[in-house]
């Protein structure tokens, strides 16, 4: 081998050394911080921003040994330095090396040659390669040494610090508050897609409803208990501490944490999955189709906050007059949506098959489904188009004023829905589990709820009243008799004793709004039995409730021949003319129960703000923040981050005067005193 290959090696020997001993280096100095982060939090067991700060001071000083290590013998990366340093070390080379690195001779001159020959160099250099990469190997064998002496809680609590790992430590010791640390995991239903959320020593936990909600604490588990609601937990013991399985409920509850004269409350936050929106684009309104009738195009938009499954248009066909009528329904355009968040079906409902005769109404509807598989799933309905086809001799030549459907024909159209549906969902008794069969049937006394709201609505406007519904104070109240009805209709359609209709038999508003009361009545019956589970006692009332609004839609209807002509007034004239017997007293509407709920708020929003800064205090924002949520959510933010001032140690007089704000709105300004002007 020449002298030249020999010196190349040799340097490429002692760069490799270089960068072997600097990694060395750096993995030492990192283990050995890491091993003093370890043993400081074993015995103190740091925070976990203490933690994280000691891991990037680790790579650090990692990374500073690193380059000291290069710095310092960067000489290796010189060819003539490393000939010089060799020169040093073997006086017998007599600067041939030297020479030779220099160029001033062939790198094969003989007398050259026959100098470096003589001199074993690589001899002297190994030895000094493998010390200098031994002892920083040492030191890591060393810190490795320590680490795995140590409990592996501790070392992924030093290496991998993250929130919640406050939980894992291998021998807890004992603490004045057994609640600290408490950790509360949300772990959210697998179809959300959402990740898992960790907090430390939180007031309140945010999730899905149903999602699963794990409460841990450390030390023993004698004497812990929870109480979630209204209901008494006691915990599972394990070998750290003591831990609670709970489910997130589907409204706002407290949970009180207590050990002895010691407690701890945290605030459950659920949030629902909304339903899908569902928008039918096509057709565009109502219609009557005349003639031949061929395919209709449909099209349909919907989206979710999770995502959809499936979306489908359904159709209902209704034949009859009078008080015979048939139904046929089906779906048609079914599409997987495979958990978008958005999506579009499109399909054509054939009507030329559907064996359509002059008065048949086909009602369309675009239905989509999520992925709900906790609470749900969850189904949305679009609006409902109706295509109706025209019986021989409807068109006349008398002109009025365009109008919208009758109130009672869309209520007539829903209940034909429910009746429907609950007689689906009887056809499955014995063939689907009885919590299925129940919640199924609670849906549809939903549906029924919100259509008997609608039918109070129509009742108390044709009275000449606001619409009352049920929101009213006289919710608990039982339903109006027929009798007290009209009453109240005989009261509302006449004015100083003179009737608005007819003074004989039966006015045509009595007439029309007896039978939706009866109506009103009969879904009240059948409501009842729905939320039970038993839509077979609820299928009689239902069609009471159907043959009730038939009886309405057939009262006596006047129409107008002809465009009514505009009135003209000549307010000069008839100004202040009135006389005052004559006018009607204003309506005054009842008083709102919002000002009732704001005010309570702010006497008990007071009353805990005089007490701070007191724990119990603390406790009575988070539960009037409770009540909150639903009445005032802008209060229950603000309140929400002046209570994680207060359990953080920060200011939170900002939050609170926010809070007092959002509850009372803005502060007014009256002056008491005129403004000072010049003396007399």
């Amino acid at each position: 081998m020449t002298a030249n290959a020999r010196f190349d090696r040799t340097r490429r020997l002692l760069v490799s050394a270089m960068i072997v001993a600097a990694t060395g280096w750096a993995i030492g100095v990192s283990t050995l911080t890491l091993v003093v982060a370890a043993a400081l939090d074993s015995r103190m067991r740091l925070s976990l921003h203490t933690r994280e700060s000691l891991l990037v001071v680790s790579a650090l000083l990692g990374i500073a040994a690193l380059l000291s290590v290069i710095i310092r013998n960067r000489a290796v990366l010189s060819a003539e330095s490393v000939a010089l340093w060799l020169e040093g070390k073997f006086p017998d080379l007599g600067y041939s090396l030297v020479t030779m690195i220099e160029g001033r001779f062939p790198a094969a001159h003989p007398a050259l040659e026959d100098i470096t020959a003589r001199v074993p160099w690589e001899s002297a250099v190994r030895p000094l390669v493998v010390r200098s990469v031994a002892f920083p190997f040492l030191v890591i064998a060393c810190g490795l040494l320590v680490l795995s002496a140590l409990p592996s809680s501790q070392i992924a609590r030093t290496s991998r610090p993250h929130v919640g790992d406050a939980i894992n430590v291998a021998h807890p010791r004992p603490r004045a508050d057994p609640f600290d640390p408490l950790v509360v995991t949300v772990t959210p239903p697998a179809y959300s897609r959402l990740r898992v959320e960790t907090q430390e020593n939180p007031g309140s936990a945010r999730g899905l409803v149903g999602s699963s909600v794990r409460i841990e604490g450390l030390g023993n588990a004698t004497g812990v208990h929870a109480t979630f609601g209204t209901r008494g937990m006691l915990p599972s013991a394990n070998e750290r501490g003591w831990s609670f399985l709970l489910v997130m409920p589907d409204s706002a509850t407290a949970v009180w944490l207590e050990r002895g004269d010691q407690r701890r409350l945290l605030v459950l936050e659920p949030r629902r999955d909304s339903v899908p929106m569902v928008i039918l684009s096509l057709p565009a309104r109502d219609s009557v189709v005349s003639g031949q009738p061929h395919a209709l195009p449909l099209k349909a938009t919907s989206s979710d906050d999770f995502g959809l499954q499936e979306a489908w248009f359904e159709y209902i066909v209704s034949s009859g007059e009078g008080e015979n009528f048939n139904f046929r329904s089906g779906t048609v355009g079914r599409e997987a949506l495979h958990d978008r968040k958005a999506g579009v079906i499109e399909g054509r409902l054939p009507l030329d098959s559907l064996m359509l005769a002059p008065g048949n109404i086909v009602h369309i509807r675009a239905v989509a489904r999520d992925g709900n598989t906790t609470t749900g799933p969850g189904l949305g309905y679009s609006d409902t188009r109706t295509i109706r086809i025209p019986r021989p001799g409807e068109a006349d030549s008398i002109a009025i004023d365009a109008a919208a459907p009758a109130q009672g024909d869309s209520s007539l159209l829903s209940e034909r829905m429910l009746i429907l549906m609950a007689e689906a969902l009887e056809r499955q008794r014995g063939r689907v589990t009885r919590d299925t069969f129940v919640a199924n049937s609670r849906r549809i006394a939903g549906d029924q709820a919100a259509l008997r709201r609608r039918v109070s609505d129509v009742i108390f406007l044709r009275l000449g009243g606001k619409a009352r519904g049920e929101e009213s104070e006289d919710t608990a109240a039982a339903p109006l008799t027929p009798d007290a009805m009209l009453d109240a209709a005989q009261k509302a359609t006449q004015v100083n004793g003179q009737s608005l209709d007819f003074s004989e038999d039966e006015s045509p508003v009595v007439a029309l709004n007896r039978p939706l009361l009866e109506a009103y009545n009969a879904m009240w019956d059948a409501g009842r039995s729905l939320e039970i589970g038993e839509p077979r006692q609820a299928l009689p009332h239902m069609r009471m409730a159907l043959e009730a609004i038939q009886r309405a839609r057939q009262a006596e209807r006047l129409y107008l021949r002809g465009r009514p002509t505009a009135t003209v007034i000549d307010l000069a004239r008839v100004r202040l003319a009135g006389k005052l017997a004559d006018a009607n007293p204003a309506r005054i509407p009842p008083a709102s129960e919002e000002g009732t709920t704001i005010e309570r708020l702010a006497l008990r929003f007071s009353a805990a703000v005089e007490r701070l800064p007191r724990a119990e205090a603390i406790d009575s924002l988070a539960l009037l923040r409770i009540e909150a949520l639903s009445e005032a959510p802008a209060f229950a933010g603000s309140l929400d981050r002046a209570i994680e001032a207060f359990r953080t140690g920060g200011d939170a007089t900002g939050d609170l005067i926010k809070a007092r704000r959002a509850l009372t709105g803005p502060v007014r300004s009256r002056p008491g005193l005129p403004a000072w002007g010049a003396l007399p």
